[in-house]
């Protein structure tokens, strides 16, 4: 039973095919995303800036935060 060492590929398709099937599929579906998008791209480029993002991130941290030290500092029931 154990001494059979093939290795079984059930669906046929190797790492590379599996590889670059996943980037064709990528860039396609960027493609389709770029041409559907309901606004222009200097609007998405507004919504998607970097500082931005960082900065909501960084207050929804400080509200987490502030939001468990608050809880740490109630009494239990």
């Amino acid at each position: 039973m154990g001494a059979d060492n093939k290795k079984c590929s059930c669906s046929g398709i190797s790492g590379k095919e599996l590889v670059v099937g996943g980037i064709i599929g990528g860039v396609v579906g960027a493609f389709v995303a770029l041409l559907f998008a309901p606004k222009s791209g200097e609007e998405i480029r507004k919504d998607l800036s970097v500082k931005e993002c960082v900065d909501n991130g960084v207050d929804k941290v400080k509200q987490v935060v502030a939001n468990l030290l608050n809880k740490d500092s109630e009494p239990y029931s």
